[in-house]
């Protein structure tokens, strides 16, 4: 740090004038008493402004010096806390901040997050996280108006009670403003129909969204397995088209994951013991999200209620989307992932594998109807009658047990009994089905053929056929 220029120095540069005959210059004079011309004139300058003042240097005192809180201001911090966090929401300084703001806890002159943040520490209630990013690391994307897309999730939540079965959440959430627009629960695992039921209310209560985003699940979207699920269907034929994540990569969906945080605190801190319970607290949740508590990604860090009123809404106009669109593209994620499968190197090229290798996996035998490693063999047993398919578990009749051969294309997937050579199971790819559910019966696939069909088997086969896929 320079030193300051001493009052005699400063008296000379004051008194100094350049225009008097025979005078030095002012380059002269900077030379001669070792001070640089902006020195110069910044202190002929202060004079005119100043006076006398300018002969001393300004106060190197910090204009806004380090205020010290009193423990009032301690204990109003650590008790706001402790009921942010007895209530299941967040508890970080900002969200202290804003209760105490919002609620006139806080008397003047009101803490600043940093001091907040101070006193949290110094009183040992936080928890360190060194690896944790900076947010300045952070790429954040959004839509940029309402309505433009949603995003669906779902997940489990066991009910505290004894022995208490798992209920499943599905959380809706806009985009843009991070507006919760339908949350809601059931009893039975994720499937599609809970998922249309949570998808209908919300479009009956805000109107139908340009897209939905969700992640790959069966009940969700199936576009990137070669399927069309009937979620996908529903949203189509009231013209939103439903998108996805790339798989293993739940960042995409990250507001939708995050909020799981956030509720399932709040869900915790209440401990609910039935469906019902479960209902009405998140009835609760969304009121006290929307439009009480800050969201620190919006704008000012408003709530999301007054986001989603303030933004501009662009829904979807209504216009179905053809079913055949989406079978385009869930066909061409399938010929995507084929080619990539044919691009890279097959793994037994490089040598073949050890005798020991190949001995174990010769005694490897296949269960439930599942593909055996390195094979096509597929065996039904009695007591789990199914073929797994993409994901998919489809049930047949038991008379079906045995061991088969698989043979499948592009258009067509077929079993063949590995004694007879009879082909046994048969339906067309991709596969379609209106089941919503990721375990359905084989007579439910479109265009599906058995063996030796029971007469009940046709009857249930066709009439599915003729409700769910009439001929056009």
């Amino acid at each position: 740090m320079p030193k300051s220029l001493p009052p005699s120095v400063r008296r000379q540069i004051i008194e100094f004038d350049p225009l008097a005959a025979d005078g030095s210059s002012i380059s002269e004079l900077c030379q001669r008493l070792n001070i640089s011309r902006p020195s110069f004139y910044n202190i002929r300058r202060r004079f005119l402004q100043e006076g006398n003042k300018a002969l001393n240097p300004h106060s190197s005192a910090p204009k806004n010096p380090v205020r010290t809180f009193d423990k009032k201001t301690t204990e109003i911090v650590l008790r706001i806390r402790a009921r942010l966090k007895k209530e299941g929401w967040d508890n970080g300084p900002k969200s202290i901040w804003f209760t105490g703001v919002d609620t006139n806890e806080f008397s003047q002159p009101v803490p600043s997050v940093a001091t907040i943040a101070r006193i949290l520490s110094s009183s040992g209630v936080t928890n360190s996280n060194p690896r944790k990013r900076p947010r300045t690391a952070w790429l954040r994307f959004a839509r940029s108006s309402a309505m433009e897309m949603w995003q669906l999730d779902a997940f489990e939540y066991r009910l505290a009670t004894e022995l208490a079965p798992k209920m499943t959440v599905y959380q809706l959430l806009d985009d843009s403003t991070r507006f919760d627009v339908g949350s809601m629960c059931f009893a039975d695992p994720e499937n599609g129909t809970d998922a249309i039921i949570t998808l209908s209310a919300a479009i009956d209560d805000h109107g139908v969204p340009k897209e939905l985003l969700s992640d790959n699940g069966t009940a969700f979207n199936q576009s990137r397995r070669g399927n069309i699920s009937a979620t996908e269907r529903f949203l189509a034929d009231r013209g939103c088209l439903g998108i996805s994540g790339r798989g293993g990569h739940p960042q995409t969906q990250g507001k939708n994951e995050r909020s799981h945080q956030t509720l399932l605190r709040f869900l915790d801190a209440r401990a609910p013991e039935s469906l019902e319970q479960l209902a009405t607290l998140i009835v609760d949740y969304r009121n006290y999200y929307n439009y009480r508590r800050r969201h620190q990604a919006l704008p000012g860090s408003m709530t999301p209620g007054p986001a989603w009123d303030a933004a501009e809404h662009q829904p979807s106009d209504g216009t179905p989307i053809s079913h055949k669109e989406l079978q385009a593209r869930a066909d061409a994620y399938r010929d995507k992932s084929l080619a990539k499968q044919a691009a890279e190197p097959d793994s037994n090229s490089a040598g073949a594998l050890p005798a020991a290798t190949l001995a174990q996996s010769e005694q490897l035998a296949p269960r439930g109807g599942r593909l055996r490693d390195g094979s096509d063999e597929v065996v039904i047993t009695r007591t789990n009658p199914q073929i797994y398919f993409r994901g998919l578990r489809i049930k047949v009749p038991t008379h079906l047990v045995g061991s088969y051969e698989v043979v499948s294309s592009e258009t067509e997937y077929a079993m063949f009994d590995r004694s007879s050579g009879d082909e046994s199971i048969y339906f067309p790819l991709p596969l379609q089905t209106a089941s919503t559910r990721d375990q359905f019966a084989l007579w439910q696939v479109r265009g599906a053929k058995i063996r030796d069909p029971k007469p009940a088997w046709l009857s249930k086969h066709l009439s599915y056929e003729l409700e769910h896929f009439p001929e056009e």
